[in-house]
């Protein structure tokens, strides 16, 4: 699309704000850089919102009967990064089955990043090590009782973290059991063995800015700020909708009318307008904004 600038509402977790953004080519930009024109796009009745970073919790790509028909309804509904969960299974084969995962994902047609989803008894320092290499943004710990907690070395898992500091988060099947308070235990053994953690347990698809920062993928995917790749959704608002409306708008459950990745644009109005496959995303300083 070039390079331009436009002004609107721009929603946010904390709430709606008025902000001007400059796009060069694929990134957001400070300052009119280069010799290019920069046009105006009016953006009259729409709503702005960064494109969403989002972990596929309900349709995980590694059991999708079509990965390009899943990554495409995810852009729908606003993603321009997905974080697809790779479940470890062995102790002896990870990596290899790591390698395979990503052959997979490449039928994407949004950008990716792999999360590995590790169940607690498989859990080794070395795995803390290798997914941080990988530049995977966290790494869930899968525990499906109380008792698993118990069979962790927690104190090697922190040692492993001082290599590259990526975040480790809780993933529970145990969730009708509610007598066992997972997350309070999670903080306490957190702070006990000096782990790093994800802020907030990661139990939404939409991750949360503090989450994005925590991860090392903000300010690159998730956010309007200059820098940033050209990541946008516009919704179509009622007309003349006044500042109190915009209040009450919530981006994360809408349906935005056009989603622009890396400064083109992927849908308009529910149709996929570009096919393109999207590129393997990795972290290369975690927690480094936070």
């Amino acid at each position: 699309m070039g390079a331009y600038w436009f002004q609107g509402y721009v929603e946010s977790d904390t709430g709606p704000y008025f902000s001007e953004c400059t796009v060069n080519k694929d990134k957001f930009v400070r300052d009119r850089i280069g010799k290019e024109s920069y046009k105006y796009m009016v953006l009259d009745g729409f709503s702005i919102s960064p494109g969403h970073v989002m972990l596929d919790r309900i349709h995980p790509i590694a059991s999708s009967p079509s990965v390009k028909d899943t990554g495409n309804d995810y852009i729908k509904r606003g993603c321009t990064l997905l974080l697809t969960q790779h479940l470890v299974t062995s102790l002896r084969h990870y990596r290899a089955h790591y390698e395979y995962f990503l052959t997979l994902c490449k039928e994407l047609p949004l950008d990716y990043m792999i999360v590995p989803v590790v169940p607690a008894k498989l859990l080794r320092p070395e795995m803390v090590r290798f997914f941080a290499r990988k530049g995977s943004p966290f790494l869930c710990i899968e525990v499906g009782s109380r008792k698993e907690f118990d069979e962790v070395c927690w104190e090697w898992l922190a040692q492993a973290q001082s290599f590259k500091r990526m975040p480790l988060t809780l993933f529970v099947k145990d969730t009708e059991n509610t007598s066992n308070n997972y997350s309070e235990m999670w903080s306490s053994l957190c702070e006990q063995y000096g782990i790093i953690k994800l802020t907030d347990v990661q139990d939404d698809e939409i991750l949360s800015l503090q989450n994005l920062k925590d991860s090392g993928i903000y300010p690159i995917k998730g956010s309007i700020v200059p820098g940033g790749q050209a990541d946008y959704n516009l919704y179509r608002m009622s007309k003349g909708p006044t500042f109190e409306e915009q209040e009450d708008f919530r981006y994360h459950n809408a349906v935005p009318n056009v989603t622009v990745m890396n400064g083109q644009v992927k849908q308009v109005d529910q149709k996929i307008s570009d096919q393109k496959p999207g590129s393997h995303i990795k972290v290369k300083i975690h927690k480094h904004f936070v």
